[in-house]
Order: structure tokens, then sequence, then C-alpha cells
């Protein structure tokens, strides 16, 4: 296995688990402690892990990124049963934002059921599947965020003033318990709040590991959306 391909199964153990010991990543990856301990200090160098004695725990700062191909499949349970109960809010005919959150990611699963829908997202890998399924949509345009998979920036946001949504679902990195939503991308954290400003009614879907965290970039608060869906 090359050093690339080990430390992206790292990431992809940890986001399971939270944290994990150097003997136990060893023993999984059929690699020897050394290499497994050279490896989660390169991953420290790139602020996605924090070394502790024996092992490491997954890096949750607020300006930490992890890449969508990690997060999609953390909480995935969790995240489907949430974009289910989020599909009961739509109707025929509806004009959605759906921004480009792995959480949000999976109402393309319950789409296909509705008529005449038209989807507005960031997400080229949503928009990619919308299509796939049949169901109209437009997708933003703008600076791509590689990190995110998604698209930000003015041309992103200057297209979503165009749009009158009757729905936004719109997931983050977490919320506080005083309401305020908040996440770690300026640029996504900007694109939401466009969202949010063109939507009629707007759902903030977070499953429990995202409650009491706090990260730099605030979005707005739970009393400025109409309903949290959360399990």
């Amino acid at each position: 296995m090359f050093n690339l391909e080990r430390q992206n199964e790292i990431l992809r153990i940890m986001l399971k688990s939270g944290s994990v010991s150097t003997k136990e990543l060893a023993k999984v990856l059929y690699a020897s402690e050394p290499t497994v301990r050279r490896d989660l200090t390169e991953l420290e160098k790139q602020g996605k892990i924090l070394r502790t004695h024996g092992g490491a725990v997954l890096r949750m700062a607020a300006d930490s990124e992890i890449p969508l191909r990690f997060r999609e499949d953390q909480n995935s349970d969790a995240k489907r049963i949430l974009t289910q109960k989020a599909a009961e809010f739509i109707s025929d005919g509806n004009i959605i934002f759906m921004d480009a959150s792995s959480t949000v990611s999976h109402l393309v699963d319950y789409l296909e059921k509705f008529n005449d829908l038209v989807v507005i997202t960031n997400s080229p890998k949503a928009s990619m599947r919308l299509g796939e399924k049949g169901i109209k949509n437009y997708c933003t345009g703008g600076l791509l965020l590689m990190h995110s998979v998604a698209y930000a920036g003015s041309e992103a946001e200057r297209f979503i003033a165009n749009i009158n949504a009757d729905i936004c679902f719109f997931s983050s990195r977490g919320y506080m318990e005083n309401g305020m939503i908040s996440d770690s991308s300026v640029e996504e954290a900007s694109v939401r709040k466009a969202m949010l400003k063109n939507s009629a009614k707007s759902y903030y879907l977070c499953d429990n590991s995202k409650k009491n965290t706090k990260y730099i970039y605030n979005i707005c608060s739970t009393q400025d959306v109409t309903d949290i869906i959360t399990d």
C-alpha cells in the first residue's frame, strides 16, 4: 500500500472512531508501527489529526477541512434518516436549494417520487446524480473547492441570487446550544447564506455528532430557519 493510500485509510478509520492507537492501525493496515507513526506525523502536519501518546485523534478545530470523500462515509446511516425526514417537507413542483454538504447529498435518493421538481445545488456530484435520476436541476458553477467538491464564490452566489426557492436544505459542521450554526469554510458559509436569503422555507439537517460544536464562521441562528431536522 502506498503512503497516500495508507494515510487515506487512516483518516477513514478515524472518521468512524474519532481516535485510534498506533498498534491498532499497524494491525489493520498490515504495516509496521514506525511506518504508521510516520503517516500520523504527516497527517498532523496537514492539520487533519492530533498526535497523542500511542496514537492519534481526529482534529476537529475550526480551520480543519476533511475531504468530502471521507465525510460521505461518516455517520451515513444517520444522514439517510435525516434526509428521509427532510423529504416529508417536499411537495410536487417545489423549487429546492441543496447545499454541497455530505448530509444533504443523501436527499437525492428520496426525490424520484416527486413530480416537476427543480433543484439548484452548488454540488457537481449531486447535480450529476440528480440528472441520472431524471430530476431537473441547475448547478451554480463558480470556484471549485476541491476538498468539498463544491462551487463557491461570487459567481455561485450571483446565480443563487437570481432564484426564488420554496425550500433550502443545508447542513454545516456544527451548532451550539445558543443556536448559532457555524462552519469551517468561509466560502461555503457564504453560499449557504445566499441560499437562505432566497428561500421561503429552510431546514437545517444535523446529526447528534454536530451538537455543541463551534467553528469559526457563523451562518445563521437556528431561530432563523423553519425547522431543524436531527436524529
